[in-house]
């Protein structure tokens, strides 16, 4: 594929630094990143716009005037998640998670991936996720070194061409090869219906998908600008630990109309499966376009489940055969650092476990509202 010099990827650098917080090395960092990517393939097709001592009121007037495809944040977070801007006296000015999200709501047809790279920023990054396509967060407290090391390698793969989770998983190698014991800090939040194995800096500034491509060229061939969508069924296969049956089968009723409309079918796992039955778990699992991963206590400790349905479920991930997504059944301790699984966009949202809902109906009817586009999606990529 040839690309021109006009194909630029805009990086809008934002740093802030109040005079009562601890100095960063914003300007470091800042460097790091350009001379990461002058390093690469396609610096070219890179530009960063820097904005320092960055205040609240500056915000919407910078998304204006750079409409950038990359927004990248440089500096505090709060221990509860706010991200640190300053006031017109240097002064702090702390931003909550809602009023990002609102922001990037109104520019998410430009911006398709942001980056804050601030303490405990992983709330807010999760939040703006269900705006934007591919956010990077903070998980913990960070320091300089540790995340500007990260950072620069992200960026510096990205410029070469690589995919964005690609890119994100060499940032943590490059901590993991520097010796810096961070590497469980930065999370990569998608968008639901997204892949990052599947974007690249291309994506970034024209975002493509195989069904919009025939559609278009059914569109040339027909004359005609609109198409119908496939009518066979996404397939849907629940992984589950036994001790959970009967959350699974509450959540199965909540597909009820989707599944007598047509638009799937719906299968479940269970472990203990035996005989022709196992047969017939690794057939679903070997076909299914979507693994709903229920996780539990129970769910994480069986290594049965992990080795026979969560480990081929990935793999079929990995090659862009199936979407898998967690659903949190109950507080289960570090499911979301489990290496294989635990950096996947999970359902419910902001990752509160079913269990801690007042309504557990409510929970589902949430869950099934983000499958459902999900559901859309593929169904689109079929047609």
């Amino acid at each position: 594929m040839l690309v021109g010099n006009n194909d630029i990827v805009k990086i809008l650098f934002l740093a802030a630094s109040p005079k009562e917080t601890k100095r960063l090395q914003l300007d470091l960092e800042n460097r790091s990143i350009k001379e990461f990517i002058q390093r690469s393939t396609y610096r070219e097709n890179f530009k960063i716009e820097s904005e320092w001592a960055v205040r609240d009121s500056d915000l919407l007037y910078l998304m204006n005037m750079h409409h950038p495809q990359i927004v990248h944040f440089s500096g505090h977070g709060t221990s509860t998640g706010e991200l640190i801007l300053e006031g017109q006296d240097r002064s702090l000015r702390p931003v909550a998670g809602e009023s990002l999200q609102s922001l990037m709501r109104i520019f998410k047809n430009d911006a398709r991936l942001v980056v804050l790279n601030a303490c405990n920023s992983s709330i807010q990054a999760e939040m703006i996720a269900q705006e934007v396509d591919f956010v990077i967060g903070m998980e913990d407290l960070i320091g300089d070194g540790a995340a500007i090391n990260f950072i620069s390698a992200f960026y510096q793969a990205l410029a070469f061409g690589n995919s964005i989770q690609n890119s994100f998983e060499q940032g943590i190698a490059q901590l993991q090869i520097k010796n810096i014991p961070a590497a469980h800090i930065p999370q990569l939040f998608v968008r639901p219906g997204l892949d990052a194995n599947q974007a690249d800096w291309r994506y970034l500034i024209a975002p493509t998908t195989p069904s919009s491509q025939q559609k278009t060229q059914r569109s040339s061939a027909t004359g005609s600008s609109t198409s119908n969508t496939t009518k066979e069924p996404v397939s849907i296969v629940i992984s589950y630990a036994p001790e959970d049956e009967k959350f699974r089968a509450s959540l199965e009723k909540h597909f009820t109309t989707m599944r007598r409309n047509g638009d799937i079918t719906i299968w479940h796992a269970n472990s203990t499966a035996a005989g022709d039955d196992i047969i017939e778990k690794v057939h679903y699992l070997n076909s299914a376009d979507i693994v709903l991963l229920l996780v539990s206590k129970d769910f994480l400790s069986s290594d049965s489940i992990y080795e026979n349905e969560i480990r081929p479920a990935i793999d079929r991930r990995e090659k862009g055969l199936s979407r898998v997504i967690p659903i949190i059944v109950s507080e289960t301790a570090d499911w979301d650092k489990d290496k294989l699984f635990g950096n996947l966009f999970a359902l419910p949202r902001q990752k509160k476990p079913v269990s801690a809902w007042k309504d557990e109906d409510s929970a589902m009817v949430s869950i099934v509202q983000d499958v459902r586009n999900v559901i859309n999606d593929i169904r689109e990529r079929h047609a």
